[in-house]
């Protein structure tokens, strides 16, 4: 019995690992994509796709990156402002769009955001 329950917590315990090193990797691969499409970014060249990783990634990573207060602050508020445009947006058939509605004033935070958080994370991977 004893042997059953060592066994249990030993694969509860090398899942724990695997998951939290899987997770290090999406998060350093997600810092690579902001840094490569916010790099020479301006408000006609990102994506609404590239908005939405954007606003995601924030939302998920936001208090891990170290950002100064402006920069903080300016994260919070494409955060809110997507969603607030989000929720503005009408439902067809009971399901939201699928695009176009992203404004070019959010573009242009977003890029704004972008590279003031491109430049942080690559603040962080310097030694």
């Amino acid at each position: 019995m004893n042997t059953k329950i060592f066994l249990s917590c030993l694969v509860v315990i090398i899942g724990c690992l695997l998951w939290t090193a899987s997770a290090q990797q999406d998060f350093e691969s997600e810092k690579q994509r902001i840094i490569e499409i916010f790099k020479n970014a301006d408000a006609g060249t990102i994506g609404e796709s590239d908005v939405v990783f954007l606003v995601h990634f924030l939302e998920k990573y936001g208090n891990v990156i170290p950002l100064t207060p402006e920069q903080q602050s300016l994260a919070d508020a494409i955060v809110r402002k997507y969603n607030e445009e989000k929720a503005k947006q009408p439902l067809v058939e009971g399901a939201p769009p699928q695009g176009g509605w992203i404004t070019d004033a959010l573009k242009k935070l977003a890029v704004e955001v972008g590279l003031a958080l491109a430049e942080a994370i690559k603040k962080t991977l310097r030694p």
